[in-house]
C-alpha cells in the first residue's frame, strides 16, 4: 500500500506528478484535468479514496487477513484467497470497465478549435476509473501466478486509459487555454497503458493520431499555421492506419463511425492551415469559429424531422462540405453553374421519373417524363420547408405547360411538370474554383434532401391523381452563382418562376459562409 501514498485529484482522481507531490506549495495543478486546488484538498480525497479501497479489500478478503503482511504469507494461501475471495467480484467489475471502455471509444473524442462537442456517454466519471485503478494496484501482493497478475495488470492498463479518455471527453465541453496540449498528453498516455491490453492495438494505433490532431489544433491557436498542417496531416495518415487495423478486428468495429468523423474533422484543421500558409485567407480561426456555429445550430423542432436532423452520422458529411469548400477555397474546384452572382449557394440536384395518364378512350396512354428538382441545402433551418416541403424546392407541379383540351383528349401531352430550364443549370454544373466569391455552407444531408422530395411527392399525388411516381435520386450538390438583396438571394433567371420560397426569406448576412 505504500505505493499509493500520493496526492490525488481531487476532480478527476488522478495522481498528482511528481513535483506536486514533492512540493511544499499551497496550490497544485492536475495534468490531466487543468485544474487547481489547494493541496490539503489533494490530501483529503486522497485519504478518503485510501479509506474507500481498504473498506473494499476488508469486504473482498477474509477476515483477519492484513494486505501490510502479505510478504509473510504463504504464496499458496494468497494464491486461494485471490481466486476464492478476490477474483469473483473483480471479475464482474473488470466486464463493466471493458464494456465501459468500448461504449466511450465508440463516440468522437475530439473537436475542432473553438468548438464545443458533446462527452462521450459513459458509465463512470473518471474519478470512479482512476480509483478502480488504484484498487487494482491494491492487491497485486495477492496476484502470485503468471495469469492473476496479467489479468490486473491488464485492468489497470485498461482503467487508466479509460480514466483518461473520460478526462478528455469532458475537455470536449470547455474552450479555456491549453486544453488542446494537455488533451494530447493524455491521449498519448492512454495510448501507451491500452497498448499493453492484448486486442486494444487498433485503440492505440488512434489514440496515438488523436494525440496529434490535438497538437496540430494547439499550433493552430498559437499562430503556427505550417506546423499545424504538416502535424495534421501526419494525423490523418494515422488515422487512416488505424481505420484499416479496426476494420481487421471485429472487436473494435464499433469505433469506425467515430474515427471516419474524426477524420473529416482532421482534414478540415489541415485544409484551414493550408489556407493561411497559401495566403488564401489571413484568419484561421475565422473560419475554425464558423464550424463551431455549424455545430452549434438549433435546428427546428418537427415531428418527423427530430431524429434524422439529430442523427450523429450526419455531422461526418456536414464535416464533409465544409472540408470541400475550404479546400476549393485553397485551389481545389467545387461542381459549379456558370453565372457571375457573387455568393455560390448549394443545392441539391434530385433526378425525378414520373409518368402520367393521357388521351381518351382509344387515344390513351401512358408517358414518362424526367425532370430535374433542386433543393436549397439550407433547408434543414426553415421550419416552412419542414412542414410544407413546396416551399422548400422549385416546385415543378406548380407550373405545368400549358395545353388545349385536344391535346388531352388526343393523348399529346408531353409533360404536366415545368422543370426544364431547372433541369439545364443543374446539368451545366462543372469543376471549377470558386475565386474570392463567398460559398455558403450546406447544412443538410443526402439523406434528407431525399427526404423532403419524398414529403413534396406525397403533397403532389394528393392534388395531381393521374400522376406516378418512382423514388427521387439525389444525384449530386452543386453550387448556383446567386446575388444579394435587401430582401434575400436573387437567383438566377434560368429558374424562370420557381424560386424555392425559402430563399426569398434568406437572410445571407445570417446565413453560415466561407
Amino acid at each position: 500500500m505504500d505505493q499509493m501514498v500520493e496526492l490525488r485529484c481531487k476532480y478527476c482522481g488522478a495522481p498528482l506528478d511528481r513535483d506536486s507531490v514533492e512540493s511544499e506549495a499551497q496550490y497544485v495543478t492536475c495534468p490531466y484535468c487543468g485544474t487547481t486546488q489547494q493541496r490539503v484538498d489533494a490530501k483529503a480525497y486522497m485519504d478518503q479514496m485510501m479509506a474507500q479501497i481498504k473498506s473494499w479489500i476488508g469486504k473482498a478478503i477474509p477476515g483477519g487477513f492484513s494486505m501490510t503482511q502479505t510478504d509473510n504469507v504463504d504464496p499458496i494461501a494468497r494464491h486461494n484467497i485471490f481466486v476464492n475471495n478476490v477474483k469473483p467480484m473483480l471479475d464482474v467489475e473488470l466486464t463493466e470497465y471493458r464494456l465501459a471502455l468500448n461504449s466511450v471509444i465508440s463516440s468522437p473524442l475530439i473537436v475542432l478549435p473553438f468548438t464545443k462537442g458533446e462527452p462521450a456517454k459513459s458509465n463512470h466519471t473518471s474519478a470512479q476509473a482512476f480509483e478502480f485503478n488504484a484498487k487494482l494496484k491494491s492487491i497485486e501482493p495477492l496476484a502470485v501466478d503468471q495469469d492473476s497478475r496479467a489479468s490486473i495488470t491488464d485492468g489497470e492498463n485498461m482503467s487508466s486509459a479509460y480514466a483518461m479518455i473520460v478526462n478528455n471527453s469532458k475537455l470536449l465541453t470547455d474552450t479555456t487555454p491549453g486544453r488542446f496540449a494537455m488533451m494530447s498528453n493524455n491521449f498519448k498516455d492512454s495510448a501507451e497503458s491500452v497498448r499493453k491490453c492484448k486486442g486494444y492495438e487498433p485503440l492505440a494505433a488512434r489514440l496515438d493520431a488523436l494525440s496529434e490532431v490535438c497538437t496540430a489544433s494547439d499550433m493552430v491557436l498559437n499562430g503556427d499555421a505550417l506546423g499545424c498542417s504538416a502535424k495534421a496531416e501526419s494525423a490523418i495518415n494515422k488515422l487512416e492506419a488505424a481505420k484499416k487495423e479496426i476494420l481487421m478486428n471485429p472487436r473494435m468495429a464499433v469505433m469506425i463511425r467515430a474515427v471516419d468523423i474524426e477524420l473529416a474533422q482532421c482534414r478540415t484543421l489541415k485544409n484551414v492551415a493550408d489556407m493561411v500558409t497559401s495566403g488564401t485567407t489571413k484568419d484561421p480561426l475565422k473560419v475554425l469559429e464558423l464550424v463551431n456555429g455549424l455545430t452549434s445550430i438549433e435546428y427546428p423542432r418537427v415531428r418527423g424531422w427530430d431524429q434524422l436532423l439529430g442523427r450523429q452520422e450526419r455531422d461526418r458529411e456536414l464535416y464533409g462540405y465544409v472540408e470541400a469548400i475550404v479546400s476549393a477555397k485553397s485551389g481545389g474546384t467545387l461542381p459549379i453553374c456558370p453565372g457571375s452572382g457573387e455568393v455560390l449557394f448549394p443545392f441539391w440536384d434530385v433526378d425525378l421519373k414520373y409518368s402520367f395518364t393521357t388521351g381518351a378512350f382509344f387515344s390513351k396512354k401512358t408517358v414518362e417524363v424526367t425532370e430535374d428538382l433542386l433543393v436549397p441545402a439550407t433547408f434543414t433551418v426553415h421550419q416552412e420547408a419542414l412542414t410544407n416541403p413546396r416551399s422548400g424546392l422549385t416546385d415543378i407541379f406548380s407550373m405545368a405547360p400549358e395545353s388545349s383540351i385536344m391535346d388531352r383528349i388526343k393523348g399529346d401531352e408531353d409533360s404536366i411538370s415545368g422543370g426544364a430550364g431547372i433541369g439545364r443549370l443543374a446539368d451545366s454544373a462543372a469543376e471549377n474554383g470558386p475565386g474570392s466569391r463567398e460559398v455558403v455552407v450546406p447544412l443538410s444531408t443526402r439523406t434528407e434532401a431525399a427526404r423532403l422530395v419524398e414529403c413534396y411527392l406525397d403533397q403532389c399525388t394528393k392534388t395531381h391523381s393521374k400522376l406516378r411516381l418512382s423514388k427521387p435520386n439525389v444525384k449530386r450538390l452543386v453550387y448556383v452563382p446567386c446575388g444579394r438583396s435587401a430582401d434575400g438571394v436573387v437567383l438566377p433567371k434560368e429558374f424562370g418562376g420557381l424560386e424555392p420560397a425559402i430563399i426569398r426569406r434568406t437572410n445571407l448576412e445570417n446565413t453560415l459562409k466561407i
